[in-house]
């Protein structure tokens, strides 16, 4: 097992569920449930919070009971496979934790559909930053979809996303391509509009990408990591680290990077003094500690992390992080000891604030439901669950920058490194 976090994105590791699934099952489901399929669906995930759930702390007035009456009630109400998925997506994601959600594969293959670009709010609008749709390029500031304001849109489904804090919501709305109609009208801000029709199998964010982007420079080598979900993505980075000589920078571009497995083996090589890794703590779910029954409350059991010593092979040099709101899961992890021990200097913006071990189960028939079961600290005890990471230096992108493909952020990093003594 790794020492952090596995998801790819908010709950991209459900998917492997689809995986164990008997070849029977593999076949197309149907598109209706029966009631008693959606009752045991719904108990199991009741009572994987209840004992599973790693981050009650955040939620102090929830009362999961009322939640599930009311979910069950719709959930009892709709035989049609859609609905019910939308209302366990739901009630699940009233959690308010961004490892924490319900999937189904068949609402991936029959709803989820490719959008074919990708927009999050840059100054407070919603902007497109990829596009392989003619007409519609990265800059380009949603106004409206479907004559329906955006912002609205977004509103109305916000509560289908998992999400620590709102700004992961947004930035990671996009993702959630079944909430979006399969043909639909863009309005943007300068008058313009584009019809958009959905297309091709749904891929997560970052598995676009088969390897680490390496540019070496006179005075820093750039690396930059897509996902740290296929050992390929560490260990380029390692080689590219290894053959940096030690007068130079590296540069760590980890912007948009939605996790997989703690890259221990990457923080090694670039470690060249102590760290430490973060603290962490579970709820005690045993019975004395009922937090409705006995205590009131949630009882934890806290950890801290270990201290590590470098290795004599560690990189000696400068380093810089990039970091962003789409810094998430394994990528935080991957950042909380470089900002510990200040090896590393952190530009950008805030990350997304949500890391955890997520627990998953299996609900058959290609479903499955999985719950981040711990909450990660600084290793002094400082929270950043619903908060993120803050840089040293804090660079922000605008729509301009987006539009005239200028990266504040990287030039901010290579000023620095020309800065700093060799």
């Amino acid at each position: 097992m790794t020492r952090g976090s596995f998801s790819l994105i908010p709950v991209a590791f459900l998917l492997v569920f689809a995986r164990v699934e008997s070849a029977a099952a593999q076949n197309q489901p149907a598109s209706r449930l029966d009631v008693v399929d959606r009752a045991m669906i719904g108990a199991e995930i009741y009572s994987s919070i209840k004992v599973n759930f790693g981050h009650w702390r955040s939620l102090p007035d929830f009362d999961l009971e009322k939640e599930f009456r009311a979910y069950l009630q719709e959930a009892l109400s709709v035989d049609d496979r859609r609905s019910f998925d939308l209302a366990t997506i739901a009630f699940v994601a009233k959690l308010h934790n961004g490892h924490s959600g319900f999937d189904d594969q068949w609402l991936w293959d029959n709803y989820g559909a490719e959008l074919q670009f990708y927009a999050y709010p840059i100054d407070s609008r919603w902007t497109v930053t990829m596009s392989q749709i003619p007409g519609l390029v990265p800059g380009d500031v949603i106004a409206t979809i479907d004559g329906e304001d955006f912002e609205h849109f977004f509103e109305r489904n916000a509560k289908y996303v998992s999400a620590s804090d709102e700004r992961w919501a947004r930035r990671s709305f996009f993702e959630n391509t079944y909430l979006f109609p399969d043909r639909f009208l863009l309005g943007f801000a300068d008058g313009r509009s584009v019809t958009v029709g959905r297309k091709g199998k749904h891929q997560w964010a970052g598995t676009e990408y088969e390897h680490t982007e390496v540019k070496v420079h006179p005075d820093f080598v750039y690396i930059r990591i897509p996902a740290f979900d296929k050992d390929v993505f560490e260990q380029e980075a390692m080689d590219a680290v290894q053959k940096a000589a030690a007068n130079v920078s590296v540069i760590l571009d980890v912007r948009g990077n939605h996790g997989g497995s703690t890259p221990e083996k990457l923080v090694s090589t670039l470690m060249d003094r102590p760290y430490r890794w973060w603290a962490e703590s579970t709820p005690q779910s045993i019975s004395l500690f009922d937090y409705r029954e006995y205590w009131g409350k949630h009882v934890e059991a806290y950890w801290y992390g270990d201290v590590s010593q470098p290795i004599t092979t560690a990189f000696k040099g400068r380093v810089f992080l990039l970091i962003d709101g789409g810094c998430f899961s394994a990528c935080e992890d991957f950042v909380v000891p470089f900002k510990d021990n200040h090896r590393a200097v952190l530009i950008g913006e805030r990350t997304a604030g949500s890391s955890g071990q997520p627990f998953g189960r299996s609900l058959g028939n290609r479903m499955g439901i999985g719950l981040s079961t711990k909450r990660e600290f600084f290793p002094d005890g400082t929270e950043f669950e619903g908060f993120g990471i803050a840089p040293d230096t804090e660079v922000k992108l605008t729509t301009e920058d987006i539009r005239e493909r200028n990266d504040p952020v990287l030039r901010r990093a290579e000023e620095l490194s020309k800065q700093l003594p060799k």
